[in-house]
């Protein structure tokens, strides 16, 4: 069992330090390119380019699934019992729902990016705009191809497209400066970031895994269903949690803009950003945490999976500690030193947003543990209850904060999660161990 424990924490420490190495050369070059970008735009229109930005993610976040975790909690055991043909069918399935999201992200942003044009007093032509770029960021999600390379264990496969993205947008915000920075071009260079390397990891996929892709080997909906029991089920409730859970996240600047303005919403996004530097690192963890927690609970011995759990669940807090110091004591000089005077405002919201994301550092070793255990509609009414949370906080603090109002609504709703995940991790996984050994 020690070998056991031995083997996981080096497996979690590998495949987290591939994670973990794209994640932080993205945390530090969005700093770079996110503070040139506010030098050469301005606070109106870097506000504007951040609104278009959050919006699309708001709709992406919405619409598309999660299909990574559906190959996680059903793949994992086809790759060890090398079962090609069904993890092609699998794949298939995943496919499938990223077709459907796409669809749904372009019917969305039809009605709300007139929506958002009229508030901002866009033309039709940006409006039209708006919609393309919505559609084309959602098609250039890298869910699917990401899950099977981190199923086969190719974790250095699936961390380089992370670390084209920063890279692509770093040289394409140089050029721009070079030439003549707008806020649209901004936006094509992000565009451009998520294309190449969604491009280049489908390609790595199709070379490397040689995995039987043929129109033939799609099997019809019952017989997903008979090859993957409840995986319809997972699929919605996974996609119903994350949507919940990253909407939350993304429509709060959306709404920052339409109420405030582009430039308060620019304010905030960035101060949202600086938090997230934070939050990438803990992503990276916590996707080492779930893929090595399944392989352990489905290949090993629940227990070791649950002694496997609380060690990382004591390591993320001491994590949550040391974000929110560094928050606490460099935030607002770094914020001056990066970008300038004339975003000191965002202070606050970097200090509240930054404790909003200590918070999810604390607890993120428990979402990976629901859904390994089937729990995905657990997790989702958690992140419903978020996102409730911040709708009603948002109502209350914004009329009198602001974008500081909305900030704070997102920490409540933060705190809201987290107490949930403790409650359901005790309630539907602890509870029920203690159970069987008495």
């Amino acid at each position: 069992m020690a070998e056991q424990k031995q083997g996981s924490g080096r497996r979690i420490l590998q495949s987290g330090a591939w994670l973990f190495l794209p994640k932080t050369t993205s945390a530090v070059l969005s700093l770079i390119y996110l503070a040139v970008s506010t030098q050469s735009l301005g606070a109106a229109e870097f506000g504007k380019f951040m609104l278009i930005f959050s919006f699309a993610q708001t709709i992406s976040s919405f619409t598309s699934f999660q299909t990574w975790q559906i190959l996680i909690r059903y793949g994992t055991t086809l790759v060890h019992t090398k079962s090609d043909r069904k993890l092609a069918e699998l794949t298939w399935f995943c496919l499938i729902l990223d077709i459907i999201g796409a669809l749904l992200a372009f019917l969305v942003a039809m009605v709300g990016a007139w929506a958002l044009a009229y508030n901002q007093g866009w033309s039709d032509s940006e409006a039209i705009a708006v919609v393309g770029f919505t559609t084309l960021l959602v098609l250039s999600a890298r869910s699917t191809p990401t899950g099977l390379l981190r199923i086969n264990d190719r974790f250095g496969d699936a961390a380089i497209p992370d670390m084209l993205v920063p890279i692509i947008r770093l040289i394409g915000t140089g050029i721009l400066v070079l030439t003549q920075p707008t806020a649209w071009g901004f936006l094509a260079v992000w565009l451009l970031s998520e294309m190449v390397p969604t491009i280049w990891v489908w390609v790595n996929v199709l070379r490397r895994l040689k995995l039987p892709l043929r129109l033939s080997s799609m099997p019809t909906l019952h017989g997903f269903q008979e090859s993957f029991p409840g995986i319809t089920k997972f699929a919605l409730w996974s996609n119903m949690g994350s949507s919940f859970k990253l909407t939350s996240q993304q429509v709060v600047a959306v709404v920052v803009g339409f109420s405030v303005g582009a430039a308060a919403a620019g304010f905030f996004r960035l101060g949202y950003q600086l938090g997230q530097v934070f939050a990438r690192v803990g992503d990276a963890i916590s996707m080492a945490i779930f893929t090595e927690y399944a392989r352990v609970a489905h290949t090993v011995d629940a227990k070791d999976a649950s002694n496997l759990l609380s060690r990382m669940i004591k390591v993320s807090g001491v994590a949550a500690v040391l974000v929110l110091a560094i928050v606490g004591f460099a935030g607002k000089p770094a914020l001056i030193w990066i970008f300038g005077a004339e975003f000191v405002a965002a202070y606050p919201l970097v200090l509240i947003l930054g404790t909003a994301t200590a918070v999810q550092f604390a607890t993120l070793g428990l979402e990976p543990a629901l859904l390994t255990a089937g729990k995905a509609g657990r997790v989702m009414l958690c992140s419903l209850a978020g996102a409730i949370v911040v709708v009603l906080m948002m109502i209350w603090l914004m009329p009198i904060y602001a974008e500081v109002g909305a900030a704070f609504a997102m920490l409540g709703a933060a705190a809201v999660n987290a107490a949930l995940l403790v409650i359901s991790y005790r309630q539907k996984i602890v509870a029920p161990k203690t159970a069987d050994a008495a």
